[in-house]
């Protein structure tokens, strides 16, 4: 079973993912949820579309005239109308908030402080203290649960999987043409997964030193 979906109560229902999946809401929003990540929504959904989210997903959100789309986590709440972005909880101190396209407002509850959100932005927010950042990070094309890519040089595509994975992957080696890479990444492959896949699909070679992954040709 990918999901256990339950009825709390008369008005909510809480969806938990038992393994990376994709959950489709009652307006056709789609939500890409990580293991062990939970949502929960009202069961009048497409009158008033709120979701309370646990854990790390991405959000594609179908737009509604007129209609907003609210994701609350802790002790804040994002506002949307048509867009796509991601949230990842990793922490009671650290929240993320990545815009891949669209415009998203951040609204932080105790302060009262609102940031809109351009693409390729992040807010990194602490529940505990209500500090924000804002950082730009690299545009990445998102859609249908896929990191896609054309034509994208090394260097560039290894500061976009370190960005999304967190990692440590550096690139040694001469060459005379740095090669570039066309495909997708799933947003449930691991970085081992992903780490193959580049250096067979562009005939190189990796080892892991320590806490840093070294690509080479």
């Amino acid at each position: 079973m990918n999901s256990i979906r339950d009825n709390i109560n008369d008005e909510f229902i809480k969806v938990i993912a038992q393994q990376n999946q994709m959950h489709v809401l009652p307006d056709s929003t789609k939500v890409w949820m990580e293991s062990g990540s939970s949502i929960k929504y009202t069961k009048a959904f497409n009158k008033k579309r709120e979701v309370w989210l646990e854990g790390n997903s991405f959000f594609e959100v179908y737009k509604h005239e007129g209609s907003f789309f609210q994701v609350h986590i802790n002790k804040a709440f994002i506002e949307v109308k048509g867009t796509c972005f991601q949230i990842k909880q990793t922490n009671a101190e650290k929240n993320e908030i990545t815009l891949f396209h669209g415009k998203i407002e951040f609204n932080v509850e105790s302060t009262g402080e609102k940031i809109i959100m351009s693409p390729s932005q992040k807010v990194m927010y602490n529940p505990n203290n209500a500090q924000t950042l804002v950082e730009n990070v690299m545009d990445i094309n998102w859609k249908d649960g896929r990191y896609n890519f054309k034509e994208t040089p090394l260097s560039q595509l290894i500061s976009i999987v370190n960005q999304i994975y967190q990692s440590n992957i550096i690139l040694e080696g001469k060459f005379t043409k740095q090669p570039s890479f066309t495909g997708s990444i799933r947003y449930d492959e691991t970085l081992d997964d992903v780490i193959d896949k580049l250096c067979f699909s562009l005939n190189l070679t990796y080892k892991k030193q320590n806490r840093k992954i070294v690509i080479y040709n």
